[in-house]
């Protein structure tokens, strides 16, 4: 069902999962650390101790910019300082996406101001966006097959899948972190905010067939559900932000399900929630735009640049149906990974595409980066540790912000080389 093509190794867990019904979550590697998958990687829980109200203008695709590029390196609101901060604001970048809670956090939900109070101040560091991010994950019921420690709390236990009735509070839950994320956009006058898809409790969740079987209702009324799901985080962006962009990092529509009927076409249980999410929006007529990031339809690497190019044409063929349909809502995001040297590469940076992938240095990516720049209007580059890229680091910022330049300069032209600015 997934392209081992795509650098996610998480995405092999997945696959395992539907062919074998078991799932490893420390399945390549001795330790934690060093096994972690893209998205695994990125939510870990941490140990941790404004501009201007914009106002809501009419299409939402105003909201941006013409070319906009944001980093997404698991920074967390809690953890950041003046000088990340500062780093961040030398960038080329336009944007940061920054987590107020991890993945697998319980607690009750933050409000606006208290998420506005852990970043009050970073105005005096930089202008650029925060972005708030938000995980589906606060609804995604453990599974202890897969083993994954995060998981093993009563609050996960206690859902059967995902808590698609809402009935153990769960979906409430994350609904109010939703809330509050786009409150907080609003009220700092960023664009909107990011989400993540993943089942990081349980990816066997990700196969229609199998939640259904954790909720102990039919395959119709699983997606039924899902879809509602999304059709409730439709009317709470319009409700809070009006012209509001929802930037998912995924959204699975390349993942067909092979032997389904019309009824089910994806492969990915998370894909009907967007699903849902975009129905209502038209049906609605909101002024939101959806952006499809690209981790799944795309990559974070590829083996050449003809390799890129030949992805990026097999994902336009297949959104292209969907971009009709949702023709000025829907609209596609790029994305990849970088890394420094190949002595650098580690973990899932030294496997798969990732790992076979003919350049040698971030130097090499650049021509990688500029095809996706003229490719797509709003990109995100994922910042891995596991591939050298430390950004909020200068020894190690510096060097990939040169090349960044470089790229949306050969993109875009001199002009354009540190739009971030």
């Amino acid at each position: 069902m997934i392209n081992l093509s795509v650098p996610c190794l998480v995405f092999l867990f997945l696959a395992a999962a539907l062919s074998t019904g078991l799932v490893e979550f420390n399945a390549h590697g001795q330790s934690q650390t060093e096994s972690l998958s893209p998205q695994q990687e990125r939510n870990i829980p941490q140990e941790s101790p404004a501009k201007s109200a914009a106002s809501a203008l009419g299409p939402a695709g105003d909201r941006l910019r013409e070319h906009y590029l944001m980093l997404v390196n698991t920074a967390v609101a809690a953890q950041m300082d003046a000088s990340k901060i500062a780093q961040f604001d030398h960038s080329p970048y336009d944007g940061l996406a920054v987590s107020f809670t991890d993945a697998y956090d319980t607690s009750p939900a933050l409000s606006a101001p208290l998420m506005q109070a852990q970043i009050a101040g970073w105005e005096k560091s930089t202008a650029k966006d925060i972005w708030p991010w938000v995980y589906l994950n606060r609804m995604v019921g453990a599974n202890d097959v897969e083993a994954n420690p995060y998981s093993k709390v009563p609050y996960f236990q206690m859902l059967q899948g995902l808590d698609l009735d809402g009935k153990a509070g769960a979906q409430n839950d994350f609904l109010e972190n939703w809330r509050n994320a786009l409150r907080l956009a609003k009220k700092t006058g960023v664009r909107g905010i990011v989400c993540d898809l993943e089942f990081y409790n349980n990816y066997k969740a990700y196969d229609v067939v199998e939640l259904a079987r954790m909720t102990s209702r039919s395959q119709r009324d699983v997606l039924i559900l899902l879809r509602q799901v999304g059709a409730r985080m439709a009317d709470i962006s319009s409700a809070e932000y009006p012209g509001a962009s929802i930037w998912f990092l995924f959204t699975g529509f390349t993942r067909l399900e092979q032997s389904s009927t019309g009824a089910r076409p994806y492969g990915l249980a998370a894909t009907y929630i967007v699903e849902g999410l975009l129905d209502q929006i038209q049906r609605q007529h909101y002024p939101l735009r959806v952006l499809s990031g690209g981790e799944v339809g795309l990559g974070y690497c590829h083996v050449s640049v003809d390799d890129l190019r030949q992805a990026i044409e097999k994902r336009a063929a297949a959104f292209a149906p969907l971009l009709k349909k949702y023709n000025g809502t829907l609209e596609l995001a790029g994305t990849m990974t970088l890394w420094s040297d190949r002595s650098a590469k580690k973990s899932w940076v030294a496997n798969g595409a990732c790992g076979a992938s003919s350049a040698a240095n971030v130097e090499d990516l650049i021509p990688y980066m500029e095809l996706l720049f003229r490719t797509y209007r709003y990109n995100w580059l994922y910042g891995s540790p596991n591939g050298g890229y430390l950004a909020f680091q200068p020894a190690s910022a510096s060097r990939f912000d040169a090349a960044i330049v470089q790229a949306k300069a050969r993109a875009f032209g001199a002009a354009g080389g540190r739009s971030g600015h």
